[in-house]
């Protein structure tokens, strides 16, 4: 492990959020393959505190008092169908976190404005994650566009790029 004030933060995080996934895994497959559970959880006559006790059997000893909130609000707000997103989500977070940032190295042929990187970077973070780290460079050679490498994925719109592919499929070197 990397010693720094960041990798620190991300065990601390990783740490921190392992009961949760653990408990939000074992309810939603318990919610998954039992249907008299399901069907219990789904019945709106049964009041939410009786819902929490039939949960409580579910969830592994030693999980958060927070987490039987939080299913708490999902019961109160009908929003229990959505565990199985949520356990997604919160797992992929966790990957991403304890993964650290990823690499985004921007290359134009001149440097971009303030807004011209805000809308990039929005526009990067919906494609591969809020977890990014950038890093922009400017090379006059690839004539106009852009080049974006993000870990093992390049994406070259650059007009140097348009025109040694428009060379290829003419085949002339």
């Amino acid at each position: 492990m990397e010693r720094t004030p960041e990798a620190y933060t991300r065990s601390i995080l990783a740490i921190a959020l392992e009961p949760w996934l653990d408990g939000l895994t074992a309810v939603k497959t318990a919610y998954e393959t039992d249907a008299k559970l399901r069907g219990k959880l789904d019945n709106p006559t049964i009041e939410i505190k009786d819902k929490l006790a039939l949960l409580e059997g579910v969830l592994p000893e030693g999980s958060p008092p927070e987490l039987r909130k939080f299913l708490g609000v999902l019961l109160t707000h009908n929003d229990f169908g959505l565990i199985d997103e949520i356990v997604e989500a919160l797992s992929r977070t966790l990957v991403e976190e304890a993964a650290g940032p990823q690499k985004a190295v921007i290359t134009t042929a001149v440097e971009l404005t303030d807004e011209e990187r805000e809308k990039l970077e929005k526009r990067l973070m919906e494609r591969f994650g809020a977890n990014i780290e950038f890093t922009y460079q400017v090379d006059p050679e690839i004539l106009g566009g852009v080049i974006v490498q993000v870990g093992d994925k390049l994406i070259d719109d650059s007009v140097r790029g348009r025109l040694q592919a428009l060379r290829q499929k003419l085949g002339v070197s």
